[in-house]
């Protein structure tokens, strides 16, 4: 499936825009609406193949703060882990946190986006169990959300989806997961060779993504599936090394470099030294969630409100919950450069 990364590119292209055609598109006025966009929880039972398990608690304290502040949330697919799990044995895990979110569903704030390792919450069976927790709300595959101004004006379009669109995984391949990887995953914890976890199928996939955003015009995708946090397709990583070479060209003091690189290394340990295919200098045009199960108990999620698009990060690390904003730009901003050929990135 890996051997032609043109073949990959083109398939993954084709199913973007497969997803694109058949979205529900909801108009939004850029400066009128809240929202924060999570996803790849990978929710399990609690045991070591449970990826989600050491992000519970930071993941309620997030919701808590968005349900006070009234942002609509979005699950971007893959909350939960059913390649490895029967929903019923999740949701006897993970009732309370469902319980959390369902408190966005029940106001109609609530959106969930169905992934490869979520896709069976449509069977008959699974779709009754969750829709108590849901308030039967749709299960979509893509959302378009078609940004107004104040005049009613369209400024342009963010495409929600998980972000597996274009790439097949047969029942033998959850088959195999269940049977064979999840015993091994329990006894080592090691992940599954995935986009999120393969760094080859990652930077493939990652370049495949972008690709097809880069090719359309007034344009964000917003997507998960690779656990990788990406800001105007520019990795979190990326945004660093740029930020550490700005310092040292500004004759900035020897501490604040000194933070940056530190800050730098702790983000390229927590990511796995991860490398990514992206352009040195892109087009702003594709965004990424990261996701809810980082080893070391933190999140990752996009944020949008007043007019504003943030990538932002949860963790507890202080003993109490942190919200950490790591990228923000103004959304017409993005927009008007993702249209006309106009490519240049926004400064931070």
């Amino acid at each position: 499936m890996w051997r032609s990364r043109t073949k990959y590119i083109e398939r993954v292209s084709a199913g973007l825009d497969r997803a694109r055609s058949e979205a529900a598109v909801e108009h939004v006025p850029v400066d009128g609406e809240r929202l924060v966009i999570f996803s790849d929880h990978h929710r399990g039972v609690g045991d070591r193949a449970d990826d989600f398990r050491p992000c519970r608690k930071i993941y309620h304290a997030a919701l808590g703060y968005y349900a006070a502040l009234d942002y609509r949330l979005i699950l971007l697919g893959d909350v939960e882990e059913l390649w490895e799990r029967l929903l019923v044995s999740v949701i006897d895990q993970y009732e309370g946190t469902l319980n959390l979110e369902k408190r966005f569903f029940e106001r109609g704030r609530g959106v969930r986006i169905v992934g490869n390792h979520d896709e069976a919450l449509l069977w008959a069976w699974n779709r009754r169990l969750i829709d108590s927790y849901t308030n039967s709300a749709p299960l979509r595959e893509s959302l378009v959300l078609r940004l107004t101004d104040d005049g009613g004006a369209t400024l342009g379009d963010i495409l929600l989806v998980h972000g597996h669109q274009g790439i097949n995984y047969s029942w033998f391949d959850q088959f195999v997961v269940k049977r064979f990887w999840v015993p091994i995953q329990k006894l080592t914890g090691l992940a599954v060779g995935t986009p999120s976890t393969d760094h080859s199928i990652r930077l493939t996939h990652e370049l495949a993504l972008y690709d097809w955003a880069a090719r359309q015009d007034d344009l964000l995708l917003v997507c998960g599936h690779t656990h990788h946090p990406v800001f105007m397709s520019s990795a979190w990583e990326q945004a660093l090394r740029r930020e550490l070479d700005q310092l040292r060209q500004s004759g900035a003091s020897p501490e604040t470099i000194a933070m940056t690189e530190a800050e730098l290394h702790w983000v390229a340990a927590d990511l796995d030294e991860m490398k990514s295919a992206l352009p040195s200098e892109p087009r702003p045009c594709y965004f990424n969630t990261g996701c809810c199960s980082f080893y070391d108990g933190s999140i990752t999620g996009i944020e949008i409100a007043s007019g504003r698009i943030r990538l932002v990060r949860w963790t507890g690390e202080k003993g109490t919950p942190e919200r950490i904003e790591l990228r923000e730009a103004e959304l017409a901003a993005i927009l008007g450069r993702c249209r006309d050929g106009q490519c240049a990135v926004p400064a931070p």
